[in-house]
């Protein structure tokens, strides 16, 4: 598989939901599960709704004064929240599954809550890469102290700013979602490696990560792999609606 970049992912991806919106009644509603800090995609005249639901309240707060963008805000647990099934357009959930201990129960939701025919974004880190990898094998502080000097977050760690705490339970693993949607005849629609370790962060460890990644790949014998950092699974919940 081709590794892409976020800029062509998120492209991509804006494709997908504005391709929902032809089979959709308006508005389309749009669930963010799992809220990030904004709402990347554009989606120009067409009619929508962003609802955001997260347990951290700090981070719901932050997107709504600093962006605005959402119709609704809830304040909430993806295990166990309780939305209309059958609802939502477009599920979207990105890089939130691999912080919840569970997740295949978030994602059974996820598909419990889509209408029929209804798009479901995934993303998360590749969970065969290495920076999956480092990221179970470290403390946490050690993730915290890369947000803050290698993409100079300086409030990485505080209330409403990641790094989260993380489990990456196996059904998020390439294998593990090809699995789930299997059983629940989910049709995978899309999937992407996205991201390399070249370029990340600020000189001179930029130059230093991709090095880095090919050695951890090499000893593990390329158990790890160092080809895309994160993934991306477009699926939809009925295979035999028109696409």
């Amino acid at each position: 598989m081709t590794t892409i970049d976020y800029k062509t992912e998120l492209k991509r991806l804006e494709r997908f939901i504005r391709g929902q919106a032809a089979w959709a009644e308006p508005p389309l509603r749009i669930l963010e599960a799992g809220c990030g800090r904004e709402w990347y995609f554009d989606l120009g005249d067409i009619p929508h709704e962003v609802t955001g639901i997260d347990q951290d309240s700090h981070a719901l707060a932050i997107r709504q004064n600093e962006k605005g963008d959402l119709a609704r805000r809830i304040v909430g647990d993806l295990l166990t929240a309780d939305l209309p099934s059958d609802y939502y357009d477009v599920v979207y959930s990105s890089f939130v599954l691999e912080h919840i201990q569970g997740a295949q129960q978030a994602l059974d939701n996820f598909v419990r809550w889509l209408k029929p025919g209804g798009l479901l974004i995934v993303r998360v880190p590749d969970l065969d890469g290495v920076q999956t990898f480092l990221a179970k094998s470290l403390p946490r502080w050690c993730a915290i102290l890369y947000y803050r000097t290698i993409w100079g977050i300086k409030n990485a760690g505080l209330p409403g700013f990641a790094p989260y705490p993380a489990f990456y339970d196996e059904v998020i693993s390439r294998a593990g979602f090809h699995d789930y949607c299997s059983v629940q005849g989910l049709e995978i629609v899309d999937e992407m490696g996205v991201g390399t370790y070249a370029g990340r962060g600020t000189a001179p460890l930029r130059y230093l990560l991709p090095v880095v990644a090919k050695v951890i790949s090499f000893l593990s014998g390329g158990r790890v792999h160092d080809r895309n950092v994160d993934r991306t699974f477009v699926v939809r919940k009925e295979a035999n609606l028109p696409r």
